[in-house]
């Protein structure tokens, strides 16, 4: 199950290469007619991160995840974090987000304000891609205060 696993991740990653690739030389709306290419794709930046040196596990209560949960939250409520969550297996990837920013500099800069990127418990690997627009997926937390 672990290698079929892999294998999907590298696929899913081949793909959105793939596609990243296919757009480069074109801005999103002006793919060539025809084309089996989404109009409503857009860049985002793919953050994959990654154990770093200083990697320990952490439990749900130690005050660094919940400063790290905390600050997803903030990212997500201001905008920039589209998709976000942990990787489910015990590999080298902690956890990927979609980063909403105008630029490589910008999404690093999000990625790394992260305690747990800051501490290098984390390594943030970005890289471009083009997706079809995000802009109506939806996060939903509880109200602050309540469980």
């Amino acid at each position: 199950m672990q290698r079929g696993g892999k294998w999907t991740r590298n696929m899913l990653f081949a793909s959105l290469l793939l596609l990243g690739v296919a757009a480069v030389a074109q801005t999103p709306g002006e793919f060539p007619q025809g084309a089996n290419i989404p109009k409503n794709m857009r860049p985002y930046f793919l953050c994959l991160l990654e154990k770093g040196e200083k990697w320990t596990p952490v439990q749900f209560a130690d005050p660094a995840m919940q400063e790290h949960l905390a600050y997803i939250r903030e990212e997500v409520e201001a905008g920039k974090f589209v998709v976000v969550g942990p990787a489910l297996d015990e590999g080298r990837i902690g956890g990927m987000a979609i980063i909403n920013a105008t630029s490589m500099e910008e999404a690093k800069k999000i990625a790394e304000a992260d305690k747990m990127v800051q501490s290098g418990r984390l390594v943030a690997e970005i890289h471009p891609v083009m997706l079809e627009d995000l802009s109506a997926l939806r996060i939903e937390y509880p109200v602050k205060g309540q469980k």
